[in-house]
């Protein structure tokens, strides 16, 4: 009995000390009614500061700094990811601007933003234009950038808030060395020394609360093998790199990662406001110049989690919050949830940007996606509406998105793929019509389709010797190179091939002559095949002394569009390709067997189109097992259409 007593006192005991401690802990610790582990921060890329006009780029931007970063968002910190100079004249070539960097950076003085805002500024692939050797203490972004001053590659910054909460951000610089001029310059590429350094930063920052990494390019633009390994405690990776030219660039990993794109300042004055409230990540891509900016930071978006974040604190928290910036006070903010008016956030007590309501996480607490809508207007009349679908259960929801294929897809492997693909498809056809020309049967004289058309103009292409060993040749080229040969960065001679770049002795994987090279074959060699077929197939025709040479108009207007307009056109484009291709390059046109010599080439094979003998025709006899004779090759006609028979 006493033991009884004692028992029961000993449990009521630690009922009430279990009681204390939970008053001890205030109830809005994790996404209640305060600001507390509340933190902000901004995303801005792509500036393209350039001294060829565009002056309203440059102005907007320092309104930019004084006015959204300093006086009205005032983040702790500014991500800055890359392009911050545009260093590209008005048409195809590019080169180091020292105008411009001085632009760039007498907008930091005078608005002295560094002052208000960690300014985490990073290069991305134009700030690398022409840089023989971007590591230097002469590189123009380590001149003239605010963070390339203190670190010639990658680098982190950590900061901690009242809270005691540490955010890291971590800048990983991807911008091949040395740096090529355009077109050889669009993917990021990681060097080995490069990734030793990240891999420090990793390691220094993986006990923080929250760790960001960001760059220019995004992850499948890159050569970075094991980079999302060391990014394996950061909630996100922030990039920009391609603009706006496919909108909402978003994709989660499958090891958990998100990626998120951003749409280009230079064109369409783009930055985000992101918020990680109490380990949750949520952002929003705004326009500069909005009267009123938001973020939903509870709950948050359903297709943009991970599980990387505390996710069980959504159905935890208390309250709904919204992080509002605007030039005017607000008035109201009315929440509605799947249709249904749900009430109006008030101001958070601690922090002005802060509205929050109070909420029953257990009525949507389902496991399906519901819909919050957010309805926010000054006292100017301005309105803004915002909404997400949210999920309050810890599975990560994702709706399949057509950004997905791009961020997802190695598009260096692509691009490599296709090519070779391409030109393998080539060299077997020209093989197989050669083999054709030697191997000739009999063809039917009333089926003309357009099948039996090419196929007799390639045979009579493949079958002279010249024009099959050239063909052949130039696509098997394409394997061995150097395609461009010139100054490929600023005072050092380099070589573009296939399977890379050398410049200064230093080896770079493929860029963009994957992509440059695929254009060729689609637009130059192919077309330029058909023509070379097509005015076989009629000088044949020519030089047969029984044949009817009258020509309806449908047939003479085949002729002059696929021999004379279709040459015309290829000698034009490969001109002005491979301008585009060495624009940047000094002596790169007339020395690149890519550029003036292709198109030498080019007109050289069609001359010789135009002079062909009968015996340049090399058909196989054919042994007529009835007559035990010899068939000479002949071109017949029906309805004035020619084909060749044995």
């Amino acid at each position: 009995m006493m033991f009884s007593f004692f028992y029961f006192l000993f449990l009521f005991f630690l009922h009430i000390q279990q009681i204390k401690s939970l008053n001890d802990v205030p109830s809005d610790e994790y996404l209640g009614s305060t600001a507390k582990h509340l933190f902000y921060f901004v995303h801005v890329t792509d500036i393209h500061i350039t001294h060829f006009g565009h002056t309203d780029r440059t102005e907007q931007f320092e309104q930019f700094c004084n006015q959204t970063i300093k006086s009205l968002i005032k983040p702790h910190v500014t991500v800055v990811s890359g392009d911050l100079a545009h260093n590209r004249d008005r048409t195809f070539g590019s080169a180091q601007y020292e105008q411009e960097w001085i632009t760039y950076k007498d907008i930091l003085n005078r608005t002295n933003i560094t002052q208000y805002t960690a300014w985490l500024d990073m290069r991305g692939n134009h700030d690398a234009f022409m840089d023989p050797d971007p590591q230097s203490n002469r590189s123009l972004y380590r001149i003239y950038s605010h963070q390339g001053v203190l670190h010639e590659g990658s680098y982190q910054h950590t900061l901690t808030t009242k809270d005691n909460d540490t955010y890291s951000f971590v800048g990983i610089d991807m911008c091949p060395r040395p740096g090529a001029g355009r077109p050889f310059n669009f993917l990021g590429h990681i060097s080995k020394e490069e990734m030793k350094n990240i891999r420090k930063l990793s390691e220094q920052t993986q006990n923080s609360t929250a760790t960001i990494f960001f760059g220019h390019y995004p992850l499948s633009f890159t050569y970075s093998s094991g980079l999302t390994e060391l990014m394996h405690h950061g909630i996100a990776y922030l990039n920009g790199h391609l603009h706006s030219g496919i909108k909402h660039l978003y994709a989660r990993h499958s090891d958990g990662l998100l990626e998120l794109e951003l749409g280009d300042w230079k064109d369409n004055r783009r930055f985000r406001i992101v918020t990680i409230d109490s380990g949750i990540l949520s952002f929003e891509d705004v326009n500069f110049n909005q009267p009123i900016y938001a973020v939903i930071s509870n709950p948050k978006a359903a297709k943009f989690k991970t599980p990387r974040e505390p996710l069980y604190r959504l159905s935890q928290s208390t309250h709904i919050r919204i992080v509002i910036f605007s030039k005017w006070s607000i008035v109201n903010v009315n929440i509605s949830i799947d249709s249904k008016f749900f009430g109006t956030a008030i101001e958070s007590i601690d922090n002005e940007n802060l509205y929050v309501l109070p909420w029953n996480t257990s009525f949507y607490n389902d496991g399906h996606l519901h819909t919050l809508s957010i309805e926010i207007k000054d006292n100017q009349n301005n309105t803004m509406k915002i909404e997400n679908e949210f999920s309050l259960t810890t599975t990560t929801i994702t709706a399949f998105a057509r950004s997905k294929f791009i961020l997802l897809t190695h598009w260096p492997t692509f691009g490599i793929v296709v090519i070779i693909i391409s030109l393998c498809i080539y060299i077997i056809i020209l093989t197989f019509f050669r083999y054709r020309a030697k191997r000739m049967t009999q063809s039917c004289g009333v089926c003309f389709t357009v099948w039996n058309t090419i196929r007799l103009r390639m045979v009579l292409l493949c079958s002279i010797d010249l024009f099959y060993y050239s063909l052949v040749g130039l696509a098997l080229y394409h394997f061995i190179g150097p395609w461009y040969i010139g100054y490929l960065t600023d005072g050092y001679f380099g070589a573009a091939f296939l399977w890379g770049t050398i410049i200064r002795g230093t080896y770079l994987p493929p860029d963009m002559q994957t992509y440059m090279g695929t254009i060729q074959l689609g637009f130059f060699l192919f077309p330029f095949t058909l023509c070379l077929c097509s005015s076989c197939y009629y000088r044949y025709i020519q030089l047969q002394a029984n044949i009817n040479l009258a020509e309806s108009k449908c047939n003479r207007a085949v002729r002059i569009y696929t021999v004379y307009i279709l040459f015309g056109y290829t000698l034009v484009f490969i001109l002005f390709w491979s301008y585009v291709t060495t624009a940047s390059y000094k002596l790169a046109l007339p020395m690149s067997p890519f550029g003036i010599t292709l198109a030498l080439f080019s007109i050289f094979l069609y001359a010789k189109s135009n002079l062909l003998k009968m015996e340049d025709f090399k058909f196989q006899s054919i042994t007529n097992d009835r007559e035990n004779s010899t068939n000479v090759n002949t071109i017949e006609t029906d309805d004035q259409q020619a084909f060749v028979t044995e």
